[in-house]
């Protein structure tokens, strides 16, 4: 009897062991864009030297119960930041690198310098985090990209074979700069991997996109043996993991963490042999009230001096305007100027601008180079140290009113300046425009306007549509660049405040509008 006893304990020790919970952390960012400091317009929030302290200080909480920790970023940690030029880009890797990621997903704003500088950084600064890209590719003869570029990444978790997915967006408005290469449509890869994935023998599948959440959303339910979506793309702060069922019948779990290293997403998860079995804890912790690492604190003055050498300490602090917008939302009254700025600083009739692409770091107070920057943060070509010229464009009438019409129903996040017209949207979600004016007369089909445009419209135009090749075949690169422009309207010494803009009043299809000094057209946007 007292055999049988020792027996059915040890076989009840045996199953309980077996199916003991495997618990996973799992800390992640997306979107930080390079916001080496802190947040836009908060020093006391975010920051790297503050993302490394909490990183570790979880790692070691973890370790200390026997659990393992995996750090991940969801993409777009380059371009975003004036940080982001300090050393051609090279700095924004270096601090991936001293952070201490295992793995990271590629962003659309991880190769706007370009297939080339893309290439060159690689093999610079040689990643030491597992770089994922299952629909990202490039020809042969970029060795840094084929080298370390890869559609996924297995590992053996506690004898639990868990497999990490990458996917990006293949937005048109970005893919363009992925020249010698391409970039496929991220569902259709991500249905092919999850299989191969399973087939491989993964018992855990976890993707690590780039994508926005309605794209995660879709990805989901497209999918079968997904068991996890770690996103970025459209700046969510997720407090609470958005659900969606796969093909299984399953509920996947979707997390992000905003963006701009504001907060630190941490999930401990629960693997076994059998599969996933559910996120145990999660939260969003706000990247504050802790001591700054010191690595990484110098690093970030590093990159601040780079800069300053870069461009001259003088330069970049020397006070060129003031602003009396406040923290809040302020950045449609930003929007509003810089759009106004370009069109005069090049006396166009109309002018078009780039919202989602000018960042939320709108000035206040006293106003220097250095923050106009960081308040227009776009760079193709790294040469370009100066950001994205001011194109000029002459543009028939009846190209405006197709260009208004595109926009709109494309969903392109734009703004104009200099145009009034009526619109209705219709019940497939479809926009009409008419009777557009310029300037407060009514446009003429034929006659030629003067277009004034960031270099973003153009160069990713031409990749949109042929017609948009048709249509800015006359444009040429002006000498001034976008900040060159919002510096020669601040010397003007037109206030910037909340009384700057005017909210748009449109003629709605038999209701008259009042008449306006200025116009502001704001169309709705795409995820960033």
């Amino acid at each position: 009897m007292k055999g049988f006893h020792f027996i059915f304990l040890g076989l009840f020790i045996l199953f309980s062991t077996s199916v003991q919970a495997k618990l996973v952390q799992i800390l992640h960012t997306n979107d930080i864009h390079s916001y080496f400091d802190h947040v836009e317009h908060d020093e006391d929030l975010g920051g790297y030297a503050k993302l490394k302290t909490m990183i570790e200080m979880y790692k070691a909480e973890a370790a200390a119960k026997g659990i393992q920790t995996i750090v991940v970023d969801a993409g777009d940690f380059m371009e975003g930041h004036f940080f982001y030029m300090a050393k051609n880009g090279r700095r924004s890797f270096e601090m991936h690198n001293k952070i201490g990621y295992d793995l990271s997903v590629i962003g659309n704003h991880d190769y706007l310098m370009g297939t080339d500088d893309m290439d060159a950084i690689l093999n610079d600064v040689n990643p030491k985090f597992k770089y994922l890209g299952a629909n990202f590719y490039a020809d042969s003869r970029y060795k840094g990209i084929n080298k370390h570029v890869k559609p996924y990444h297995e590992m053996n978790i506690e004898g639990v074979k868990v497999a990490f997915l990458g996917l990006t967006t293949d937005e048109i408005v970005f893919r363009w700069r992925v020249y010698n290469g391409g970039i496929r449509k991220p569902l259709k890869e991500g249905v092919k991997y999850d299989k191969i994935l399973k087939d491989r023998g993964n018992e855990v599948i976890i993707g690590l996109t780039h994508i926005g959440l309605k794209a995660d959303k879709k990805l989901a339910k497209k999918t079968r043996n997904l068991d996890l979506i770690i996103g970025g793309h459209s700046h969510d702060f997720l407090y609470k993991p958005a659900y969606e069922k796969n093909k299984s019948g399953k509920k996947v779990p979707i997390v992000q963490a905003g963006a701009h290293a504001a907060v630190l997403g941490r999930m401990v998860i629960d693997i076994e042999k059998s599969g996933f079995k559910g996120i145990k804890e999660y939260e969003l912790v706000p990247i504050r009230n802790v001591e700054e690492d010191e690595e990484i604190a110098d690093a970030v003055q590093l990159a601040k001096e780079d800069l300053e050498k870069q461009y001259g300490s003088d330069h970049l602090y020397e006070e060129v305007g003031f602003s009396h917008l406040e923290p809040g939302d302020s950045s449609k009254v930003w929007n509003a100027y810089t759009t106004d700025a370009v069109m005069e600083s090049t006396g166009s009739d109309i002018s078009v601008h780039t919202p989602s692409m000018g960042g939320p770091y709108f000035p206040i107070g006293s106003v220097t180079r250095y923050d106009l920057y960081n308040s227009h943060p776009r760079w193709f070509d790294f040469r370009d140290d100066k950001g994205w010229f001011v194109y000029r464009a002459k543009v028939r009438g009846f190209w405006v009113k197709w260009i208004f019409r595109a926009c709109m129903n494309l969903g392109i996040p734009l703004t104009f300046s200099g145009v009034d017209f009526e619109w209705k949207k219709n019940v497939f979600g479809k926009y009409t425009v008419r009777n557009l004016k310029i300037k407060g007369k009514k446009i003429k089909s034929f006659k030629y306007y003067e277009m004034a445009l960031p270099e973003g419209i153009v160069r990713g135009g031409f990749r949109i549509s042929p017609l948009v090749g048709l249509l800015l075949k006359k444009a040429h690169r002006t000498p001034l660049t976008v900040i060159d422009a919002l510096e020669k309207k601040m010397k003007t010494g037109e206030p910037i405040d909340k009384y700057y803009l005017e909210e748009p009043k449109f003629e709605i299809f038999g209701r008259k509008s009042t008449k306006q000094k200025k116009s502001h057209v704001f169309f709705p946007g795409v995820e960033r």
